[in-house]
């Protein structure tokens, strides 16, 4: 309809690189339809949170469910394969039904006869610790009583020790780097440098930035998501950006339903329900009424849009990670998540962004549940260059590469240091992963030792790297081999993961990290009242020795010696990652050690470094390690005792197309985690979470 030349109209210009020319609604008006805007989206974000998941499944056992997280809380730290005190492991069924030094400590269907029972009724077990709770109790005098079932072979910890709860299932918002992608993909706009300067930076929470339960939105996301969508409409030529999706431009109702319908579908990432279609009507219609232009209600439609829960989460229309079914109602185990949804994930999950237009076609022929078609389709999305910039985003995030820009040692120790080595680092990491897992194709856990580097001449000379690394004024990085450099190769050897254990490279964070983000394991927090206050070497005594020292300590030994022999074969290189034979004081370093894998009984020596990662390398653990932290960044939240039988397909599956991170997300995109959602118990910590 022509614009009416009244009192509610002034002209006014766009910014430059706008549309053009406009009429525009007076300010009181204005400032009514961005109430109405704000009354639909907050009435949105009110409704989005968390959906509940059903209670696990009858046919759960109570082994796995119930008494497996009990003694991975309470017994394992002291009776696993290499601590077995007492002669006892309690983390294999074999040798948990066979015994300890004592004899035979469960006795199938008698409670009453049996030592474990007894020692943890008489709150013996576990010794300087919380005993367990009278609930726990009943759990494990009820297992035994019941024949004592042990369903799996080994209780592993970084699985089992979370706290069983009935868990929430929380709708995963977009993160800021999802976001920016999204809106480029979707309206050609660039707004990385205004979201980082508007947007909250989304929090590390089990070591990745997307976990779901961590992306809260408050006031200021709010703020920033009107102003951003403000930008963003500013930025496009409105009319056009619209008869991409419907031609007709009349206030009537075939026209604006029609193109609340098509241009929904492509920002919604999905099609839009009769309710929500008459909530965008609804201020199209206030606009017609009003006197506005057809631009106006566009306008107003996209930004009620930009600022929708629909575009800034994730949502799946009830469902239980997965799980389809009625509100309140508990739904099926495992349920397919509808084809749009699936085009999401899987567009996220290779891409970080929102799916193109072949994955909407094949979503709208409903085919994404054809697991040739999802196959086909993954290998098309890996060849996009969006693929390797969402493997380098799980990098930095998995590796932790932005604490490198806090990184500031104490001048007086390190004198020569730059602060532009930091960011050296983090691009010598980035370079050497998208190196060994794009140009190479080598396997995940070439990571860990493959003999090559990129390298600044800054850098080479931080590290003392016995290479031919010319002088470049722009401090280019530069691809060497170090297969004459047996000190150097692999991630552990990189000043980015090195420096994570501070100016004094402390044992204990690098042990952590080893053991936490290769090896997937995990040790309890220290006892309460413990001083953890770090030690510094001195004349005579090495960062080694006081490792010694503490893994021989009654307190601390039982955890300690978990992790920071882990260390050991790292002791030769400094806090902030340079190559030496004696630190500071003149004590030696060494490089000799053992890795202790969790579930073995003997820890497997090493004489040196390059060996410690050989071993690293050739570890199915590290390697199911990488397989676990990619599927978890997939995913967006920890991964659970639930997903335990999925995990172990999914590793399988990419060992036999050669363990690539390729091959990798090949198996995550057709496995059911994937396609469908689990809607039982899960373990979770305190906060809904499991490291």
């Amino acid at each position: 309809m022509p614009a009416m030349r009244s009192s509610l109209f002034r002209q006014t210009h766009p910014p430059h690189g706008g549309a053009g020319p406009r009429p525009s609604l007076t300010g009181a008006f204005k400032l009514s339809l961005r109430f109405l805007v704000l009354v639909l989206v907050l009435g949105g974000m009110a409704a989005v949170g968390y959906v509940g998941r059903a209670e696990s499944s009858a046919n759960e056992t109570m082994f796995r469910q119930e008494v497996a997280p009990i003694l991975a809380r309470h017994c394992i730290g002291c009776h696993d394969a290499s601590t077995a005190e007492a002669g006892l492991d309690l983390s294999h069924r074999d040798a948990a039904l066979r015994g300890g030094h004592d004899g035979v400590v469960i006795v199938e269907g008698q409670a009453d006869h049996s030592a474990l029972w007894q020692v943890i009724d008489a709150d013996l077990m576990p010794p300087d610790r919380p005993p367990l709770t009278d609930t726990e109790k009943a759990v494990i005098r009820r297992w035994i009583n019941n024949g004592a079932s042990w369903t799996i072979d080994f209780v592993d910890p970084a699985i089992y020790s979370g706290t069983p709860v009935r868990p929430q299932q929380w709708v995963r918002r977009l993160t800021v780097d999802e976001y920016v992608h999204t809106v480029a993909d979707v309206f050609g706009v660039d707004v990385q440098a205004q979201a980082a300067r508007l947007l909250p930076a989304d929090p590390r929470a089990d070591g990745f930035r997307n976990t779901a339960y961590s992306l809260n939105v408050d006031l200021k996301n709010v703020q920033a998501y009107a102003r951003l969508a403000e930008q963003i409409v500013d930025s496009i030529p409105i009319e056009r950006f619209a008869k991409q999706f419907h031609r007709g431009t009349k206030f009537t109702d075939k026209d604006m339903r029609g193109l609340i319908d098509a241009m929904g579908r492509h920002v919604y990432r999905g099609p839009l329900n009769e309710s929500e279609i008459a909530s965008l009507r609804g201020i199209t219609t206030t606009v017609a009424a009003a006197g506005g232009t057809y631009e106006e209600a566009v306008r107003y439609v996209l930004l009620a849009m930009l600022q929708s829960p629909r575009f800034l989460y994730r949502i799946e229309q009830q469902v239980v990670d997965g799980a389809r079914g009625k509100p309140g109602v508990a739904p099926e185990r495992s349920v397919a998540v509808s084809d749009f949804e699936m085009a999401s994930r899987l567009s996220y999950a290779v891409w970080g962004g929102p799916p193109d237009k072949r994955l909407f076609d094949l979503a709208s022929k409903k085919r994404l549940h054809e697991r040739e078609v999802v196959e086909t389709e993954v290998r098309r999305m890996l060849d996009d260059p969006r693929a390797r910039r969402q493997s380098l985003l799980f990098a930095s995030q998995w590796l932790d590469l932005d604490r490198l820009a806090n990184l500031s040692p104490d001048q007086k120790r390190f004198p020569k240091w730059q602060a532009a080595l930091a960011d050296d680092m983090r691009r010598e990491t980035l370079a050497f992963f998208e190196e060994v897992v794009w140009n190479r194709r080598r396997p995940m856990v070439a990571l860990l030792n493959e003999p090559v580097t990129f390298v600044t001449p800054r850098l080479a000379d931080h590290y003392d790297l016995a290479v031919d690394v010319p002088a470049d004024d722009d401090q280019a990085l530069k691809l060497v081999s170090l297969v004459d450099v047996p000190q150097r190769g692999g991630l552990l050897t990189q000043g980015s993961l090195l420096t994570i254990g501070g100016d004094d490279a402390s044992m204990v964070t690098r042990g952590l990290f080893v053991l936490n983000d290769l090896l997937y394991s995990r040790v309890g927090d220290p006892p309460p009242g413990l001083d953890t206050t770090p030690i510094p070497p001195s004349p005579g005594r090495s960062h080694r020795d006081i490792a010694l020292d503490r893994v021989r300590n009654d307190a601390c030994g039982g955890c300690h010696a978990k992790f920071e022999p882990l260390a050991f074969g790292l002791e030769r290189y400094d806090g902030l990652g340079t190559y030496r034979l004696t630190d500071e004081y003149g004590n030696e370093n060494r490089q000799d050690g053992a890795i202790q894998f969790p579930g073995d009984a003997m820890p497997t020596p090493f004489d040196d470094s390059a060996q410690m990662m050989d071993l690293l390398a050739r570890s199915d653990r590290v390697s199911k390690g990488i397989t676990r932290k990619l599927i978890q960044f997939v995913m967006g939240r920890p991964l659970t005792m639930n997903d335990v039988s999925a995990v172990d397909q999914i590793h399988q599956a990419a060992l036999a197309e050669g363990g690539t991170y390729m091959a990798t997300m090949i198996a995550i995109a057709t496995s059911d985690l994937m396609a469908r959602g689990r809607a039982d118990l899960q373990s979770s910590d305190s906060n809904g979470s499991q490291p």
